[in-house]
């Protein structure tokens, strides 16, 4: 499948919100950075990431809110040092 809007194909919400999450961890991106949330395109049909949309990710957010991301992303600088 080759989706014209050229972006990553997701098969489901589930999986496209694990891939925004892991950019978020592992690229370092600060909460108002980088992919924000996830849809399903009228095109393919296909899940995409975005950075263009007013409401952030619910588990995003969570993930944010408690400090989790905060502490995976520390993390994973931790792990990229040795």
């Amino acid at each position: 499948m080759s989706c014209p809007t050229h972006k990553y194909e997701y098969y489901n919400q589930e999986l496209a919100e694990m891939a925004m999450i892991d950019q978020h961890i592992y690229k370092g991106f600060e909460p108002h950075q980088g992919p924000q949330n996830v849809y399903e395109c009228n095109h393919c049909g296909a899940w995409h990431l975005t950075s263009k949309t007013a409401n952030r990710n619910t588990k995003l957010q969570e993930m944010i809110d408690s400090g989790e991301l905060k502490r995976k992303q520390e993390a994973s600088r931790w792990e990229r040092g040795f």
